[in-house]
């Protein structure tokens, strides 16, 4: 996967699934229900990628992508992503590039005796990504495990 297609995916944020099919900006893939009465559907395109959309408009909300494996059987994106992100990334990277957050959670302690280093929320630049922020979420060592490109609320 490469970086122009994942900008082009963050800009087709809040846009249905059969128009993206059908301009070909995501691939005829079969929306997949995790279980029943979930509030989403998704695509996974690629290892590490997952496009989730609303269940009742079918719009496209959300850009899940896995640098880090943090569950067992968890797949990781090895592809390429838009400057200034890169698959490797710790909490001091992102501050240094993104600067203050316009939003932050601490290190939370997840069952099973896990841990994880929090997260921190960005306003992407309007007239590039309109309506779309970015959530970098970290592991206990402060690394960035997953990016969330979702809709502004």
């Amino acid at each position: 996967m490469d970086a122009t297609t994942i900008a082009l995916w963050i800009k087709s944020l809040g846009r249905p699934y059969e128009s993206l099919v059908s301009e070909g900006v995501i691939p005829n893939m079969p929306l997949q229900e995790l279980y029943k009465g979930r509030d989403w559907l998704d695509i996974e395109p690629e290892d590490g990628v997952e496009l989730s959309f609303s269940a009742d408009s079918k719009r496209l909300e959300t850009l899940y992508i896995t640098l880090v494996k943090a569950v067992e059987g968890q797949s990781v994106y090895r592809g390429k992503l838009p400057l200034p992100l890169a698959l490797s990334m710790s909490q001091a990277d992102v501050k240094t590039s993104f600067g203050v957050p316009l939003e932050s959670k601490g290190p939370t302690k997840l069952p099973l005796n896990r841990k994880t280093g929090g997260w921190d929320a960005y306003e992407l630049e309007p007239s590039v990504y309109p309506n779309a922020k970015l959530i970098f979420k970290y592991a206990e060592n402060y690394q960035v495990n997953t990016l969330v490109f979702t809709l502004r609320a």
